[in-house]
């Protein structure tokens, strides 16, 4: 007999967003799932100093990360009044303190029965039978009990993709040279962040380098909630004397020049890297062992970037040849006191911005999240299991060097002006190789590409939709790369998860359904869907003609070829055919899909399907149909349609 806790349906390993949104999603569909951590704590980088969500917009998003920005704002409103100034502070949810970011996912996990968490596990192999993950050992970080582990689906929801790495999915790591996948702006880049200049230098051949990984620190100001910075063992001011010319020639003069402070509730910071050209808490270089380095590589490079960090703090607040007011202003900041009290104020997890990446069913590039040539948008996935919304972006690679000219540190961009709100496929995070495995964080991507995805929400998306594929795949028999992917679609679309955007659609319109999974079957060429505009014929002839290639669809019939079709037993004669007018001229003059006409085609598809469907525009309305009524018509019956 297995002991307890050893065997579950569902296998998440890595309690990041992605994994935390990956159990939810399975637990939710009646699977047992086993969440297994390496380190102590669950969250990630959402409950470890990432307090600003990284997200241009909400309504770009939606699922379990809409129900993770409910729960923060509900807990500022509950703890301080609807009115209150941290209620203001987190922006709907968007900012928070870590230690609000850890009690709501912890909620989230305790409100799903079906999950068990399992903390400082650190994986040590896997099994493979075939094409198929077995199971899994890892070791009790404490005690160095091994144990072994069994599920039906595993999902790989760590930072680095350790477990698709030791199952022997390819990955890559590193930058795609410009030519590799025709990326305008891949490869070696010098780019001024605030201008977006491109610099001499700027060759856009790839490389092995990694963008700089940091610490997101949460500090504050408040006296009364404030403990001193340190001074770190292995202090070398050398490292940051360099501020001292950035200071002396102007280019810097606050500490909020150094280091970039966004204000969360309370009095806090989220703190991070600042995009000047200058030393900040980014340590480029210094991390390119990571993503394939054992336990205690990983650790020591940690150690060194906590250090480094430690050790700017200390020079800004204490070093002599500073400006006095620079060194005042500085030593008014502090960690804030009451977070992250079992790690000395200091975050638990290291800020892995990018480590391997696997090579999957489909590649997601630069292109993919700028505006498509011809259309209006972005391209249209048919696959899309989410949306992404944030520039696409990346920290430097290398520190400063005199051809960034004191404006570029190379390999730090961010193009928020280039990159549209886009449809992030199923493909992603599909290997070819491993037919019970997905992973949602270290998707199939270039780095350009994965520069943009590589954030909390979409990851946090990413894994729901893991989840719900993988309770999918476990349920039907069919490997991952087998199940149908419009009825993942269909069970992503009823959970509120976006996987397309309308400008001009909200989520409480009544075809917003139809025109989520018809935005990702090229029906619409732009953000527009215009569903309270009546449908043109022309529309509902080329949407049928789309529909009968997907799942469900095949049987679906043409539209009636006349408005002017009497009941049976009506006479209708006599008529003289030849003396009426030419169709061409009669739909040129009444171009509008017509109201009984709608209703006399849904007649013939319900019969056609065999299936029972009332459409909501049988019941009368106004004389021709709008775009939201007639796809949601076509959308209910092919659902019906592929259920059966």
């Amino acid at each position: 007999m297995q002991p307890l806790h050893t065997q579950a349906d569902t296998i998440v390993y890595g309690g990041t967003p992605a994994g935390i949104g990956a159990a939810i999603a399975s637990a939710r569909r009646g699977k047992r799932v086993l969440l297994i951590e390496p380190s102590a704590f669950v969250g990630g980088l959402m409950t470890s100093g990432l307090g600003e969500t990284d997200i241009r917009s909400v309504d770009t998003s939606g699922s379990v990360f809409g129900e993770f920005l409910t729960l923060v704002h509900a807990h500022y409103v509950s703890v301080y009044g609807e009115q209150s100034q941290q209620v203001k502070d987190c922006c709907e949810g968007l900012r928070f303190e870590p230690s609000v970011a850890r009690k709501v996912m912890h909620t989230l996990l305790g409100n799903e029965p079906g999950i068990t968490v399992l903390v400082e596990r650190q994986l040590l192999s896997v099994r493979m039978e075939g094409g198929r993950i077995a199971g899994m050992e890892a070791e009790d970080v404490r005690s160095g009990e091994k144990t072994a582990y069994h599920a039906h689906q595993f999902i790989d929801a760590t930072y680095e993709g350790d477990l698709a790495a030791m199952a022997g999915v390819p990955y890559r790591i590193g930058r795609e040279s410009r030519d590799e996948w025709n990326e305008e702006l891949a490869g070696k880049l010098y780019c001024e962040y605030n201008t977006k200049e491109i610099l001499p230098g700027s060759t856009g051949e790839g490389d092995e380098l990694l963008q700089a990984y940091n610490f997101r620190l949460c500090m504050t100001n408040n006296p009364d909630n404030r403990v001193p910075f340190t001074k770190p063992a292995h202090y070398d001011r050398n490292e940051y004397t360099s501020l001292l010319g950035d200071i002396a020639a102007g280019r810097l003069k606050t500490f909020g020049d150094v280091i970039k402070l966004s204000p969360i509730p309370n009095g806090k910071t989220d703190t991070n890297n600042h995009h000047n050209c200058s030393c900040s808490t980014d340590l480029p270089g210094e991390n390119y062992g990571y993503p394939e380095g054992n336990r205690s590589e990983r650790e020591r490079i940690a150690t060194r970037h906590r250090e480094y960090i430690q050790g700017l703090l200390w020079f800004l607040q204490e070093d002599g040849e500073l400006p006095e007011t620079f060194r005042a202003e500085a030593r008014k900041w502090g960690y804030a006191a009451d977070e992250f009290p079992e790690t000395g104020h200091f975050p638990p997890q290291i800020y892995v911005r990018e480590a391997r990446r696997i090579v999957g069913r489909y590649v997601f590039t630069e292109n993919d999240a700028r505006l498509a040539p011809g259309l209006n948008r972005s391209p249209v996935h048919y696959d899309s299991i989410a949306t992404g919304d944030y520039a696409i972006d990346s920290h430097a690679t290398r520190k400063r060097e005199p051809i960034g000219q004191n404006r570029a540190l190379e390999g730090f961009l961010g193009f928020g002006k280039l990159t549209e709100v886009y449809q992030i496929p199923f493909g992603v995070m599909v290997p070819e190789q491993v037919t019970n495995l997905l992973v949602p964080v270290a998707v199939s991507a270039t780095h350009m590409g994965f520069g943009t995805i590589r954030m909390e929400p979409f990851w946090l998306q990413l894994g729901f939709a893991a989840g719900a594929a993988a309770s999918m795949s476990q349920t039907l028999g069919n490997c991952v790369q087998q199940i149908c992917i419009d009825k993942l679609q269909d069970e992503l679309i009823e959970a509120n998860q976006l996987i397309t955007y309308f400008r001009d659609v909200k989520a409480n319109h009544p075809a917003h359904a139809a025109l989520q999974y018809f935005g990702t079957k090229s029906f619409f060429t732009s953000y527009e869907a215009r569903p309270d505009e009546s449908c043109t014929l022309a529309d509902a002839s080329m949407w049928l003609n789309l529909a009968r290639a997907l799942p469900g669809g095949a049987r679906l019939p043409a539209l009636p070829a006349t408005d002017r079709i009497a009941p049976a037993g009506t006479d209708i004669g006599p008529r003289k055919l030849a003396e009426e007018e030419p169709y061409r001229t009669y739909w040129a003059a009444k171009p509008n899909l017509s109201r009984p006409m709608a209703v006399r085609w849904i007649a013939a598809a319900r019969r056609s399907l065999g299936v029972e469907y009332r459409s909501p525009l049988e019941e009368g309305g106004p004389e021709f149909v709008t775009c939201g009524e007639f796809v949601t018509a076509l959308y209910e019956l092919l659902k019906l349609s592929r259920s059966q």
